[in-house]
């Protein structure tokens, strides 16, 4: 018993490795010809990206992948990022929708979702923030990881000095209402051709004043399981999701594993794509992870040997 752990494919971008129905064939060739036998699949986010793409060709790209789980019959479990969040915008929509028809007219926000959606006849399991499960006698927490930095930092920064004023503690609830505002902002404009060209050029422009003086402006350290660690911590606590022994996550499309002494083991699955353009960032490309009873592998798409190996204890 196995299972395929896969974050950050990016469908609908030309960089995107599964889009390509030989890549997906190789994919689970490659895990059918191991010792691994997966019956699971968990998908850590950012799958679609509608901050770039239209809806219709995301989930278009998406295609090959989605049809050959289905005719597998694989379980699949879905945690959705940043780039794919509004995924939850329309669960949580729905589910106010759904409560208004009942006279209960509660806030919109739910810290935790779990609900059920097909996708070119696959049913899958929606799950945000974030999944808890057990495994080989551990627990395991599984998360996209775009709650650690970036975008989230920012906003969590702004929400602490907005609490500040009316003397209120900062809440979950608080930066989750606020990236949203964010993340629907740049989805809403994906369909504007000229603001996702604005973006292009402006990503390419900050890539190549990074390499020029990569120690102003930017800090490779802090984008590592190293530099996230304690940002880890905080989110499992501040969510009181108690004793976590392993968390998995994507989000930087940098793979590696790291563990401090008494933290838990964390986990990077990396990405399935290929970086469009350079970057000052060290990605390793087509990475994907397998856990099962013997522990975690990370491995790179047409690379025989694992990049990461870690027996569970």
């Amino acid at each position: 018993m196995a299972s395929l752990i896969i974050s950050d494919t990016h469908f609908g971008l030309g960089s995107s490795t599964l889009h390509s129905p030989e890549k997906v064939d190789q994919l689970m060739r490659e895990i059918s010809h191991s010792r691994y036998s997966c019956d699971e699949v968990v998908l850590l986010g950012d799958i679609f990206d509608f901050w770039r793409s239209s809806p219709e060709r995301a989930i278009r790209d998406a295609l090959p992948f989605l049809k050959r789980l289905s005719k597998d019959g694989i379980k699949v479990r879905y945690v959705v990022g940043n780039h794919d969040h509004h995924l939850v915008v329309q669960r949580q929509e729905s589910e106010f929708i759904e409560r208004a028809a009942r006279g209960d007219l509660r806030p919109a926000y739910i810290p935790t979702l779990r609900w059920r959606r097909t996708f070119a006849g696959l049913d899958v399991d929606m799950i945000y923030p974030a999944y808890r499960a057990r495994c080989c006698r551990r627990t395991f927490l599984f998360a996209h990881g775009h709650h650690l930095d970036g975008v989230s930092a920012f906003t969590l920064q702004l929400a602490e000095k907005l609490r500040l004023l009316s003397g209120e503690e900062v809440r979950p609830s608080d930066l989750e209402m606020m990236i949203t505002y964010a993340y629907e902002s740049i989805y809403r404009s994906a369909v504007i051709g000229e603001m996702v060209s604005l973006e292009t050029s402006l990503w390419k422009a900050s890539s190549f004043l990074m390499r020029l003086n990569p120690r102003v402006f930017s800090n490779q350290r802090a984008a590592s399981i190293e530099g996230q660690y304690t940002a880890i911590e905080k989110f499992i606590r501040d969510r009181e999701l108690g004793r976590v022994d392993c968390f998995i996550y994507g989000d930087t499309h940098r793979a590696g594993i790291f563990q401090r002494k008494g933290g838990p083991l964390v986990a990077n699955t990396g990405c399935l794509m290929r970086e469009e353009g350079a970057t000052s960032r060290p990605v390793t490309p087509d990475t994907y992870l397998i856990l099962d009873d013997g522990g975690l592998a990370i491995r790179e798409l047409g690379r025989t040997k694992p990049l990461y190996l870690c027996e569970l204890l």
